[in-house]
C-alpha cells in the first residue's frame, strides 16, 4: 500500500490535493488538531474575544481584593460557589460590550488625555508633589502590571466614565421628589423614656391553664420531621491522620521549600528626598540640633513631607540606600545619602527580625500538608469504586463493605443535625451541604456524590421520612409550662407599660409616674428617622411612632428586654440652611442614582446590539 502511494504521489491530481491540505492547515493551524486549543475563548462579544487566561486573571483579582473579607480563606472553588466567578464573567462582559459600544459611537481616548491622567496621579507622585516615573514603575511592579496593560486598562475606563458622563448628564433630580425626601430625613425629635424590665414572677399555671395553652399553640410543640439516614464519608482529614509520611521525604518537602520557611528582615521607614545636598545637609544639622525629620525637612524655604516607604527588605531598596539603613537602630535617621533621585534622609520606625523556621518546627506542618495531599488523591480512586458498585446494583452498606468503608446511619436527624432527644449527632460531614442534602433527597433515595468543604466527599440514602406531629401534653408539660410562663411575663409587662400610658394620658406628669414606679427617666439623644435604634435608645416601633405624634404625647412598644414608653418632648425642623446643604446632597445622591440606572440601561442595550456567545464550562477545565 505504501508503495501504491508513492506511485501516485507524484501524479498531479495528489500533488493539486497535498498543496489544498498543505494550505488548510497554513490558514487554519494545526495547533487544535494535534495539541488542543491552549487558551480556549470562553465568551464572543461581537469581535470581542475573552480568552481562559483572561477571565482567570480577572477572578484572582477579585478573589485577592476579597480575600479580608474572607480571613484570607476565599479560594477559587468557593468563589465559584458563591457565584464569584459567573460575576467577573459578565462584568467582562459588560466591559466588552461597552468598549465596541463606545468604539461605534466614535469615542476615542488620546494618549495625551492617559498621559495627562497619568502624571496627574497623586499615586505617582514624589515628596515634592510631582510626578516620578521611578514610582510609577514600581507601582505598576508591585501590582504585577506592566505599563502597556496599565495605558489600555486606562484607556477603557475612561471611555467608560466619558459614556457614563454622557448617559447622565442631563440627569436631574425633580424638586417633587427632593423637597419631601429632605423634610422626610432631616426632621429630629427628642424624647424622654421609661424602660420597664420585663416582669419576672408569675403564678404557676393550673391544668386546665397548661391544657388550654397546649391546644391554643400547638405548632410550639411540635415534634420536626426527621429522617433515618444512612451515609458513607470519604473525609481526607481523619484519612490523612492514618497515612505516615517516611521521615526522608519530609527533609527532601523541606528543602525543596526551605524559602517558605524563612523570612528576611524588614523594616519600616519613611524618608524625605532632597534635590540638591546643601538642603540636606541643613536638615541633617537640624536634626542633630534636636528637631525631628519632619519639623527639619526644608528646601526652597518649603517643607518637605516624609515619605512612609512601609516594611522594606534589602532587596527593595536602592543599592545606596540598603547599606546605612540597615545598619541602623530603631528610631533613628541616616545621615543625607546621595543617589540618582537626590540626596535621602531616612528615619527606621521599627524593625522586624527575620526568622528561619527550622525542620524540627517546620516538620509537623509538612506531614499534615503531605499527608492531606495523599488523601485526597486517594479519595478520587475510592469514589469511582464507590459509584461502580452502585451503578452495579449494589445497597449502600453493601458499596461500603465492598470497598472497605464504613457507612454510617442516624435514625432521626432533624434539620439542625440534632437527634429526637435535641443532642447534636456527631460525625455528620462539617458544612450546610449536608444537611441540607438529606432533606432534599427523596425518601428511599440515593444522593449524588457530592463534595464537602475539605476536598472530601459523602453520598447518602433515606431510609426513612418521619413526618412532623405533635408531641404529647405528658411528654412536654414542663416545656408548655415554660412557655405558658414566658407569655404570662410578657402580657404582665405589656399590662404594666399600659397602665403607666394611662396614668400618664389621665394628666400625671410622666415623672410623677416614673417616681411613682421607681422608675428611672433617660432623655434620648436628637434622633431622625434614620437614626439606627442602638443609638437612639428606642425600638424601631416606638421610634416609628413618635414620629407620628406631637409633643406630649405618649406611646409604648417592646424591645430587647421589655417595653419601652417613652414621651414625645420636641419636634426639631431643619433651618433653612440645613435643608438646602440636605437637598443639594441629596440631589446629587438622586442624580447619581438615576445616572447609574441609565448606565446599566445603556450597558443592556449593548450587550443586545453584539452577538454575545458564552462557554463557561471552560472555565472548569485547569489549563
Amino acid at each position: 500500500m505504501l508503495q501504491a502511494l508513492r506511485n501516485q504521489a507524484s501524479s498531479w491530481v495528489i500533488k493539486i490535493l497535498l498543496g489544498f491540505l498543505i494550505l488548510s492547515f497554513a490558514v487554519w493551524g494545526i495547533n487544535d488538531i494535534f495539541l488542543g486549543e491552549r487558551d480556549p475563548v470562553v465568551a464572543t462579544v461581537g469581535e470581542a474575544k475573552l480568552t481562559r487566561s483572561t477571565v482567570l486573571d480577572a477572578v484572582r483579582e477579585e478573589i485577592n481584593r476579597l480575600q479580608p473579607l474572607f480571613g484570607g480563606r476565599l479560594d477559587r472553588a468557593q468563589a465559584a460557589r458563591m457565584g464569584i466567578e459567573q460575576q467577573v464573567l459578565e462584568n467582562l462582559i459588560n466591559r466588552a460590550a461597552v468598549d465596541q459600544g463606545a468604539s461605534d459611537l466614535g469615542i476615542s481616548i488620546s494618549d495625551a488625555l492617559v498621559a495627562r491622567r497619568i502624571t496627574s496621579d497623586e499615586t505617582f507622585f514624589n515628596n515634592q508633589g510631582r510626578f516620578d516615573r521611578a514610582i510609577f514603575a514600581q507601582v505598576l511592579s508591585r501590582a504585577s502590571m506592566n505599563e502597556a496593560y496599565y495605558v489600555a486598562t486606562l484607556k477603557r475606563d475612561l471611555a467608560s466614565a466619558e459614556i457614563n458622563r454622557a448617559v447622565s448628564a442631563t440627569v436631574s433630580a425633580p424638586k417633587a421628589m427632593v423637597d419631601p425626601l429632605v423634610g422626610f430625613r432631616s426632621e429630629r425629635r427628642e424624647a424622654k423614656l421609661i424602660k420597664l424590665p420585663t416582669v419576672i414572677t408569675v403564678k404557676e399555671p393550673t391544668s386546665t391553664e397548661v391544657e388550654a395553652f397546649y391546644k391554643a399553640n400547638t405548632q410550639r410543640f411540635m415534634a420536626p420531621q426527621t429522617r433515618d439516614v444512612t451515609w458513607i464519608h470519604l473525609d481526607p482529614d481523619s484519612m490523612a491522620a492514618e497515612i505516615r509520611v517516611p521521615e526522608d521525604r519530609l527533609e527532601q518537602a523541606y528543602a525543596e521549600r526551605k524559602d517558605e520557611f524563612s523570612s528576611n528582615e524588614r523594616r519600616d521607614v519613611e524618608q524625605v528626598v532632597f534635590r540638591n545636598q546643601a538642603a540636606a545637609t541643613a536638615a541633617a544639622k537640624a536634626i542633630a540640633a534636636g528637631k525631628t525629620l519632619t519639623q527639619a525637612a526644608r528646601e526652597d524655604g518649603k517643607p518637605l513631607k516624609p515619605v512612609a516607604l512601609g516594611w522594606v527588605e534589602k532587596k527593595d531598596m536602592l543599592p545606596q540606600l540598603t547599606g546605612p539603613v540597615f545598619a541602623l537602630k530603631k528610631g533613628a535617621l541616616s545621615q543625607p545619602i546621595q543617589t540618582s533621585l537626590g540626596w535621602h534622609i531616612l528615619r527606621v520606625k521599627n524593625i522586624q527580625a527575620g526568622k528561619v523556621t527550622t525542620y524540627k518546627d517546620a516538620r509537623e506542618q509538612l506531614r499534615k500538608e503531605i499527608a492531606q495531599r495523599e488523601a485526597v488523591e486517594s479519595i478520587f480512586g475510592m469514589t469511582n469504586k464507590l459509584e461502580d458498585s452502585l451503578a452495579a446494583g449494589a445497597l449502600l452498606d453493601e458499596a461500603a463493605r465492598q470497598s472497605n468503608l464504613k457507612a454510617r446511619r442516624a435514625q432521626a436527624l432533624d434539620v439542625r443535625g440534632r437527634n429526637v432527644a435535641g443532642e447534636a449527632v456527631s460525625g455528620l460531614p462539617k458544612g450546610p451541604n449536608f444537611l441540607r442534602t438529606v432533606f432534599d433527597t427523596p425518601d428511599g433515595q440515593d444522593s449524588a456524590l457530592t463534595e464537602t468543604q475539605n476536598g472530601g466527599f459523602f453520598i447518602l440514602h433515606i431510609n426513612k421520612v418521619t413526618e412532623p406531629k405533635l408531641r404529647p401534653l405528658n411528654d412536654m408539660r414542663s416545656a408548655v409550662i415554660a412557655s405558658w410562663k414566658m407569655d404570662a411575663r410578657a402580657k404582665a409587662t405589656e399590662k404594666r407599660a399600659k397602665a403607666l400610658v394611662e396614668k400618664i394620658k389621665s394628666g400625671r406628669s410622666f415623672e410623677a409616674v416614673a417616681k411613682a414606679e421607681n422608675l428611672a427617666i433617660k432623655t434620648t439623644p436628637t434622633f431622625t428617622r434614620l437614626t439606627h435604634d442602638a443609638e437612639s435608645g428606642l425600638p424601631a416601633a416606638l421610634m416609628e411612632q413618635l414620629f407620628k405624634l406631637k409633643p406630649g404625647d405618649t406611646a409604648m412598644a417592646e424591645g430587647p428586654g421589655g417595653y419601652t414608653v417613652a414621651m414625645l418632648t420636641k419636634v426639631r425642623n431643619p433651618s433653612s440652611k440645613e435643608k438646602a446643604d440636605a437637598a443639594t446632597a441629596l440631589a446629587q445622591e438622586i442624580r447619581q442614582g438615576l445616572g447609574g440606572d441609565l448606565f446599566q440601561q445603556f450597558v443592556g442595550a449593548m450587550r443586545g446590539r453584539y452577538d454575545i456567545e458564552i462557554k463557561p464550562q471552560l472555565l472548569q477545565e485547569r489549563p
